[in-house]
């Protein structure tokens, strides 16, 4: 009596599909620790363009003023 090679594919499917899992299961935990330290890093980098967006606002809405009255001398004159 011989060895019957068919019945090593479902142990070597069963071993492969446990692998899998366990390296599944530890990429998943290292991402959601990299994605976890990554967001305060984010929160902050939004916060200080939020900042950067809004004194930009204020500096194009006083040059829209100063070219307004600009423009409506220039009107008044013209």
């Amino acid at each position: 009596m011989g060895f019957d090679w068919a019945y090593l594919i479902p142990i070597a499917g069963i071993v492969g599909g446990i692998t899998y899992g366990i390296f599944a299961m530890y990429f998943k935990s290292r991402r959601h620790t990299s994605d976890s330290s990554s967001v305060s890093a984010l929160r902050d980098a939004l916060a200080t363009s939020n900042e950067t967006n809004a004194r930009l606002l204020a500096k194009l809405d006083s040059m829209d003023a100063r070219l307004g009255s600009i423009e409506r001398t220039l009107s008044e004159v013209g």
